[in-house]
């Protein structure tokens, strides 16, 4: 089966974290990190959600952090406009298609920029990011994560408000890193179909950032996604992992909750290794040929590589009606 007309989406990168590193330039081929420009377009990728992530690093200003890599981020979409399109309602995506660009689409890996704020989501609203994590591992004023799991804890009453404003403003809620409790409480409140950016089955591979069946069919009846990781702990548990490993997250959950709600998450540049197969983002488009050989047809690959992260942009996009 030839992939050279399937275009890929990707849920999560972490490579603003790069990006105004003395060693690293976006519009060139780098020699560290996973994804550059020159490696997105080899890699066949038309869709890139860009994470700023602060919680792991800091203690303290995390606002201040957020805004530094916003932006960064800016100024390499300003660099590269006639590459990159930044994605920031329906009409920008269309454009970005029509054109032949990049999507570039901008994440907060955790809630913590917010600082209690809703006031401050007007604020990155305003500077692009149209997705939303409410915490990172840990607890923090919206939710407990999976490092708080034996606590029980849940969604705080900010937690909850910050939903509903998500799904007001039309931002995808990305369900990852969130404790059981937390992921089922902000499932419930959400109003728009959402997201779970970076994550695998827990059926085959018992991580505690991994979903159980329970959670992907809950998941799959909200209209959800998940985005399936490249990490090897998410796919064997261990440090190496190959494509085939890979390929049977994929197929355990396409025949729990279907095609329709499973997408690609590879984590690049948050991660320390990748499978085998798939060293950096130049490769990625081995996966799509990949699904093919284990039996994916066409348009279910499609479906995968491209169109259900389109439909979750285009369902979230304008709000609630």
């Amino acid at each position: 089966m030839s992939t050279l007309n399937f275009k890929i989406a990707d849920c999560h990168c972490d490579t603003i974290s790069l990006f105004g590193k003395k060693d690293y330039f976006f519009s060139r081929r780098n020699s560290t990190g996973h994804l550059d420009l020159p490696r997105l377009i080899e890699g066949g990728v038309g869709l890139q959600f860009f994470a700023v992530c602060t919680a792991p690093y800091m203690q303290h200003g995390y606002a201040h952090a957020a805004l530094e890599q916003i932006g960064r981020y800016h100024r390499c979409l300003e660099e590269n406009k006639g590459y990159l399109q930044g994605l920031e309602n329906k009409s920008d995506l269309e454009a970005a298609e029509q054109d032949g660009k990049i999507g570039a689409l901008l994440a907060l890996e955790g809630a913590e920029p917010l600082e209690g704020s809703l006031e401050l989501l007007d604020i990155f609203y305003r500077l692009g990011v149209r997705a939303l994590s409410l915490t990172w591992n840990h607890r923090n004023l919206y939710a407990d994560g999976v490092g708080e799991e034996a606590a029980g804890g849940g969604l705080t009453r900010a937690g909850r408000e910050l939903v509903r404003e998500l799904s007001r403003k039309g931002m995808i809620l990305d369900l990852a890193h969130l404790s059981t409790r937390s992921f089922f409480e902000a499932l419930e409140l959400a109003e728009l179909p959402p997201l779970v950016s970076h994550a695998n089955s827990r059926q085959l591979c018992e991580h505690p950032r991994n979903l159980t069946d329970e959670q992907l069919k809950a998941l799959a009846a909200k209209g959800g996604l998940i985005g399936l990781s490249l990490y090897p702990r998410f796919i064997s548990g261990t440090a190496e992992a190959g494509l085939e490993l890979l390929l049977d997250h994929f197929v355990h959950i396409a025949g729990l909750i279907g095609v329709e709600h499973l997408a690609f998450g590879s984590d690049f540049d948050g991660i320390d290794s990748t499978i085998e197969e798939i060293k950096d983002v130049s490769a990625y488009h081995l996966l799509p040929e990949a699904l093919g050989k284990r039996g994916f047809q066409p348009r279910e690959v499609e479906l995968i590589a491209w169109n259900n992260v389109r439909r979750i942009l285009q369902d979230n996009m304008g709000g609630v009606q």
